[in-house]
């Protein structure tokens, strides 16, 4: 396992060589994040449940994407990703297919997401994320959906609300969800995801 995450991140160190811009953040509070994409709009990402856990349960995610642009502003990407927790007693793979759709520059966006993937222990599942955001402000506005996507690992329908914060080089967006199954064990949540993109 040590082997093949080197072998990641020296993939990642290669390709910035030929990137047109890097990415770092967080997901959902958990996940620890880099990213490069070249001038051709294909990519590579490595992610590690960094801050919540013990080493040999920390979980690692290699992906390769590509975007793309469609006219009246339409933007998409899909990707192809496997993920392993460190002490290997479970891995997941899959894919993803996003697709935006923005209404007067940024204005106004509704999105949805789209994730077929298999895990060792859940077996194949399906997972969505529909969401609207508007920024009537120049750098702050307001995003809310529903989706089954994984926060962490399970399974589980939210409906969620939050602030997005759009600055020039970040995007910062603190989030709120809440189950909407009934008997669901889990309780309202709240997370964080922000972004650092940088040109090269």
């Amino acid at each position: 396992m040590k082997i093949r995450l080197v072998l990641i991140c020296c993939l990642l160190f290669i390709s910035s060589s030929f990137a047109s811009y890097y990415m770092l953040g967080m997901r959902n509070s958990k996940y620890a994040f880099a990213a490069y994409e070249n001038t051709k709009h294909w990519g590579v990402a490595l992610e590690n449940s960094f801050f919540v856990e013990e080493v040999e349960l920390q979980y690692a995610r290699a992906a390769a994407f590509y975007t793309f642009y469609l006219n009246l502003g339409f933007k998409g990407a899909y990707a192809l990703y496997y993920g392993r927790r460190y002490n290997g007693d479970f891995y997941d793979v899959g894919a993803m297919l996003v697709l935006k759709y923005n209404i007067v520059n940024r204005l106004l966006q509704i999105g949805a997401m789209i994730q077929p993937f298999y895990d060792s222990d859940l077996k194949s599942k399906s997972a969505y994320n529909a969401w609207v955001q508007a920024i009537p402000l120049e750098e702050v506005g307001l995003f809310l959906g529903i989706k089954n996507q994984a926060d962490y690992r399970d399974l589980e329908r939210r409906a969620y609300a939050g602030v997005v914060f759009d600055l020039p080089h970040i995007v910062l967006k603190p989030e709120v969800s809440t189950p909407l199954e009934k008997g669901c064990k889990s309780t309202t949540r709240i997370t964080v995801n922000f972004v650092y993109k940088k040109s090269l």
